[in-house]
């Protein structure tokens, strides 16, 4: 018996520890012979060893993934049977298959309400200037007088994933090619071959004209001196499929070989046999956004068309839903958004696209066109031009990672304001972005309370290359109070601080912004989205719990803090006032303080509730801060009288001021056996306090209730009620009695108990 018991728990953990495997492949399996899986290898496994697993199971191993431990395969159903079994693996899923959409058809070209003038640089770039100028990019590789900045992308690695590319086009001929490899057909030959597609290199090689060709008065890329690594991922033959373990292995190959950038346009929701559903586009789930992000994680800017299914929202596709991919969306060159660009936003709510860029009727090398050059459409050509960006960012500055480029051209786009899921954060502007890699760093203030009723505002722009210094600002601070905002400072200046000299009142509430301009006009906006209240003049340290406190001495300190001001108009000074709580009868006053601190002079009353508040000055201006609950100086001599005192707080509990519990206090003037209790309405007993271990019997004369020591506080602990009976179940809400049974007599009070939330 033992041994079958043994078996059973050997068997139901083995059972535990086998992998997840996707209903989809089952449901492959039964059309195919043959499918694609992946295998996700759990991480103290060796992939080689689950690689010799799969061929002695009769298949054949597709892809190695070092960075997602994982292997693709090609499986029949007896491999997938005895893989499933292999405690080795932790998931089984199908390799998700994608056929590309075809282009969005041509369009007529916008009309421009007024042409731009000719220059010197559309004589250069002919058709090709319009997204460097829409981008702003000439600033960074040509001046007025065509005189190179050198900003082309040299040293610059760019991997282009995409269908094939013309290589040997004479529009290619100083491009620097460093390595070439076809997923494909598993070669070294990335354009079209015998067995392609006719036509199939099209795409890619239209993609890389945006960046590496160098035909001047015709088409000249953003980045023809960067050095190219191309990688053919894509198979557009009409019956097969782009399959996304080619796009994973062309990523860890192109991070091999330094790639700096990374430029592709794969990204379909839903794919034939089996693709991602858009509660899948969560950043977490896609194995091409998961490779996507690994590869970000690397130090690569991974740039990625968002789709070409819009206007509708939530059209995007993977990889465009990574959180590190910048997703670029289209536009047409007068800022129109295209109709065809996917919208977001991710599954999990993030915003995308990232940015946008031109993608509608885009001069590119065609080779099915009969010139050799024509305008297409697509935001496939709208991510290119942005990877061709952030190389320019990246040999610029070189220290940058992949996600700081991002961020870079997204601060620097026109949307940036207000970020939506149509164009994310709009057209970047290139030379801002390269002008202001870190954007605007504000240093103070460092939290939305302020630490001064003048506040200082500090802020620097780190990174900014020769070219763009000097910087000069512009700092605006307003009320955000009022309608409409008053604006209380509004100046320009070459320094990174300045202080708002005219005093705020407590709880105002500010706001800022700052603008940046370099020596070459790159101009960065910056406004917090966070408003900056305005502390009290006086924060009070001793006796202002919201319960109320006691203390034994008659003569207690009283101590605050003060908020930093700037002099003039500082600084402050004080007045002290303590008043009771009756009748608010100021009892003591001292003028003209100039420290936080005052020791009281004279004695309070015993056993009489009192608050105190601070006056602040500044100036001819005043702020008052109250104590939030009354303290009482209590009396350790016996009491005249036997008294029963109203329990507080009352009724209870209370959230607004944080108490759970309710205080009981009583003085005792006889000695003798004592004993309070809680009752219900009826009469019968809830909770016992007295008798108890902390008292003794008989009780001696005394005060009771108020804490013991020096220190003060609220009150006993053993005389406080939770709402709890005797067996600490929690009664229920309504009124009860607290009856002190003494020498003296009997007495009651009433308590209310709102119950426990």
């Amino acid at each position: 018996m033992g041994t079958l018991l043994a078996l059973s728990i050997l068997a139901g953990a083995a059972e535990a520890q086998q992998p997840t495997v996707s209903p989809a492949v089952e449901r492959l399996l039964q059309r195919d012979s043959t499918v694609a899986v992946w295998l996700f290898v759990r991480p103290a496994y060796p992939l080689e060893d689950v690689a010799d697993a799969v061929v002695r199971a009769g298949g054949t191993v597709r892809r190695r993934s070092e960075w997602l431990h994982a292997l693709s395969a090609n499986v029949t159903r007896a491999a997938l049977s005895e893989l499933r079994r292999d405690l080795r693996l932790e998931r089984i899923q199908p390799v998700a298959r994608f056929r590309r959409p075809p282009l969005p058809p041509p369009g007529a070209i916008p009309p421009v309400p007024r042409a731009p003038p000719i220059t010197a640089q559309d004589s250069l770039y002919g058709p090709s200037a319009m997204p460097f100028r829409r981008l702003n990019l000439f600033p960074l590789v040509e001046d007025g007088r065509l005189v190179s900045r050198g900003y082309r992308g040299a040293g610059v690695r760019i991997a282009m994933l995409d269908t094939g590319f013309e290589t040997d086009h004479p529009a290619f001929a100083s491009a620097k090619v460093i390595a070439q490899r076809d997923f494909v057909f598993n070669d070294a030959v990335v354009s079209n071959q015998p067995n392609d597609a006719a036509g199939a290199s099209r795409h890619g090689t239209a993609t890389w004209s945006l960046l590496a060709a160098n035909v001047p008065g015709t088409l000249i890329g953003i980045a023809p001196e960067a050095q190219y690594i191309l990688a053919k991922t894509e198979d557009v033959r009409s019956e097969t499929h782009a399959e996304e373990d080619n796009f994973v292995a062309a990523l860890e190959w192109a991070a091999s070989l330094d790639a700096k950038v990374v430029s592709a346009s794969l990204g379909y929701l839903v794919g034939s046999d089996f693709g991602y559903t858009f509660s899948q586009l969560n950043g977490d789930i896609a194995v091409t956004t998961i490779a996507s992000d690994l590869a970000a994680q690397r130090g690569i800017t991974v740039v990625n068309s968002v789709g070409n299914d819009g206007p509708n929202p939530r059209t995007l596709g993977t990889p465009a839903d990574g959180d590190s991919v910048i997703a670029v969306g289209a536009e047409d060159s007068t800022g129109t958004l295209a109709a065809f660009s996917s919208r977001g936003p991710t599954a999990d709510g993030r915003i995308k696209p990232d940015v946008t860029a031109p993608g509608v009727q885009v001069w590119v090398l065609d080779t099915q066109a009969a010139g050799g050059f024509s305008r297409l459409n697509g935001t496939s050509f709208a991510a290119p031009l942005i990877a061709g960006a952030a190389a320019l960012l990246r040999e610029i500055h070189p220290q940058l990672t992949g996600v700081e480029v991002g961020d870079a051209l997204r601060r620097a786009g026109n949307g940036a304001p207000r970020p939506d899921n149509n164009r994310g954060w709009g057209l970047p502007d290139g030379l801002t972005a390269a002008t202001f890699p870190y954007g605007i760093v504000v240093s103070s203030p460092r939290d939305s309370l302020l630490t001064a009723v003048t506040p200082t505002f500090a802020w620097s722009t780190p990174g900014v290359p020769p070219f763009g210094n000097p910087v000069s600002y512009r700092l605006t601070v307003s009320r955000a109070d009022t309608s409409p905002q008053v604006v209380l400072l509004d100046t320009a200046l070459s320094s990174t601080q300045a202080t708002l000299g005219l005093p705020q009142r407590p709880g105002r509430r500010l706001s800022f912004a700052l603008q940046a301009l370099s020596a070459d006009s790159a101009v960065l906006a910056f406004t917090p989205d966070a408003q900056f209240v305005v502390p009290a003049w006086a924060d009070l340290l001793t006796l202002d719990d919201p319960g109320g406190t006691t203390v034994r001495d008659p003569r207690p300190t009283l101590r605050w803090t003060a908020p930093a001001v700037v002099s003039p108009p500082g600084p402050f000074t004080f007045d002290v006032e303590v008043f009771r709580t009756d009748n608010r009868e100021v009892v003591i006053r001292r003028t003209g303080l100039d420290t936080t601190a005052h020791t009281l002079t004279s004695d309070l009353e015993l056993n009489t509730p009192y608050r105190w508040r601070v006056v602040s000055h500044l100036g001819s201006d005043t702020a008052t801060t109250e104590s939030q609950g009354a303290f009482v100086v209590v009396d350790g001599s016996v009491p005249p009288v036997t008294l029963l005192f109203q329990n507080f707080p009352n009724p209870f509990p209370n959230p607004g001021l944080g108490l759970s519990t309710t205080c009981i206090w009583f003085d005792l003037a006889t000695s003798g056996s004592v004993r309070l209790e809680i009752l219900d309405l009826r009469g019968h007993r809830v909770r016992t306090l007295i008798p108890g271990d902390a008292f003794p019997d008989p009780l001696p004369a005394g005060r009771y209730g108020r804490p013991g020591g020096a220190a003060g506080g609220r009150c006993d602990a053993n005389l406080e009620w939770d709402g709890r009976a005797e067996d600490d179940t929690v009664v229920p809400q309504g009124v009860y009695l607290v009856k002190l049974a003494t020498p003296d007599g009997t007495f009651f009070k009433r308590i209310v108990f709102l119950g426990l939330p």
